[in-house]
């Protein structure tokens, strides 16, 4: 009789191993030393023992910045206010604002991080609406909107200083002056009462004024004023000045025989810091003829010398420029050798016909300059010059 083989108690058992015991030993394998559930079995299957994904947190993204704007405010500068703002890219923008609608704008179109724009036209102590577009360099757009309100504004006052008057003539002066704030200009003047003004709207800050049609060896007041946009004024202080006492030219009444010689003498009155002279003279031609402009006692007194002369006999002009020594105080002008009175130049005349010469300065070629090159049309006394048979 063939015995039967003998069952292996230890195979038998493990061919009757439960999956709770399987799942036992491949957490042993894995070194977890712990029992899985029906749902860890499933996770496990799914994710892999040897699965190579990282503990670590995940790497952070590196893709463009979202488009936002960082900040808008609109701060107190200190005399007015500022529109700020930035973006998280460079940008450009257009910020309105008012009352109660967007009437008015500022635009700043250099695109920049940031931006600083001064606003103006607002009133102390008021609420504003505002709308801030932003754009960027490929025109995406964004909006912030909002409200602020202006302060109580600490204006400085509007002043004048630096006052001069320069330029003083027989008939006009020059009168300049500056003011702290951009402001208009307006002087008033007169001999007695400050009865006539000039006014430029022109929001300055230096002030020009030339005062024109004076009467000479006079005193005048002025007094400068000015307003800004705001409508503050400035007053400056009342100011007097004088002008030029009016230098008189002329010649004397005088009669020559005909076919006689005469020397015509051009006397001078009142002259003051005078440093040249140009003479224009007329005649009727044919009834005389101008032979000659020479030096008179006015010149060996004074320093002075003819420095030219033009005649023209068939035209009946003459012409005489002459000129007198610049006095220096150290390197300023201070003024010249002549002053006073006496005989300028002789006219040395003979006589053609019997009659009127018609003998007269032409006044537009007549005048004078001062030590400081001020043009001055000078008072003319015009005698007569008769030819006797």
């Amino acid at each position: 009789m063939t015995a039967a083989k003998a069952k292996n108690p230890k195979s038998q058992k493990a061919k009757s191993r439960s999956p709770r015991r399987f799942l036992h030993s491949v957490g042993r394998w894995c070194g977890w030393g712990f029992s899985f559930s029906a749902f860890q079995l499933f996770s496990f299957f799914l994710i892999g023992c040897g699965s190579t994904g990282s503990d670590n947190p995940a790497a952070p993204h590196n893709g463009p910045e979202t488009f936002r704007i960082t900040y808008c405010r609109v701060v107190d500068n200190g005399s007015d206010m500022h529109v700020q703002w930035s973006a998280s890219r460079p940008t450009s923008g257009d910020f309105r604002y008012g009352g109660t609608n967007f009437n008015h704008l500022v635009r700043d179109t250099v695109r920049a991080d940031s931006h600083d724009v001064a606003l103006t036209g607002l009133r102390d102590s008021t609420q504003y609406i505002f709308e801030l577009t932003v754009r960027d360099s490929v025109n995406d757009s964004l909006t912030s909107i909002g409200t602020f309100t202006t302060p109580v504004f600490v204006i400085a006052p509007l002043q004048i200083s630096g006052l001069t008057i320069t330029e003083i003539t027989e008939s006009s002066a020059r009168i300049r002056w500056q003011t702290n704030i951009a402001a208009n200009t307006v002087l008033y003047y007169g001999r007695t009462l400050l009865a006539d003004s000039l006014v430029n709207d022109s929001l300055v800050l230096h002030h020009d004024v030339l005062l024109s049609g004076l009467n000479p060896s006079s005193t005048y007041h002025v007094r400068p004023e000015s307003a800004d946009s705001t409508h503050q004024r400035g007053i400056g202080a009342d100011t007097l000045f004088a002008t030029v006492i009016q230098m008189l030219v002329g010649f004397p009444d005088t009669t020559v025989a005909l076919g006689d010689s005469l020397r015509l003498p051009i006397f001078v009155e009142d002259a003051e810091d005078l440093a040249a002279m140009h003479i224009g003279l007329s005649f009727t031609p044919g009834s005389i003829e101008v032979l000659s402009i020479e030096e008179g006692p006015f010149y060996s007194q004074h320093d002075g010398f003819i420095f030219f002369s033009d005649i023209h006999n068939s035209g009946g002009q003459a012409f005489g420029d002459l000129t007198w020594n610049i006095l220096y105080a150290d390197s300023q002008r201070a003024g010249t050798d002549a002053d006073g009175a006496g005989v300028v130049a002789f006219v040395k005349l003979r006589a053609l016909s019997a009659g009127d010469a018609h003998f007269s300065f032409v006044r537009d070629s007549s005048f004078a300059l001062d030590a400081f090159a001020v043009q001055r049309r000078f008072g003319l006394q015009t005698g007569s010059v008769q030819v006797t048979p």
